[in-house]
């Protein structure tokens, strides 16, 4: 297994935790029920970088 692919692992981890949460970070707070679209956003794109460590090392 791949650095890339522990890094990817550890992100989606922290996707999720942020799903539960209700927070999620790029450079402030975003929260869900105050900013919705911006906490989708944000997921939206921290999913993409989470998928492309698996894309771009290997895969698993």
């Amino acid at each position: 297994m791949t650095w890339m692919a522990l890094l990817g692992i550890a992100l989606l981890v922290w996707v999720l935790y942020d799903l539960v949460t209700g927070k999620v970070w790029l450079h402030r707070a975003y929260h869900r029920s105050e900013e919705p679209a911006g906490y989708w956003l944000t997921m939206g794109l921290w999913f993409l970088v989470a998928l492309s460590c698996f894309y771009w090392g290997g895969g698993l």
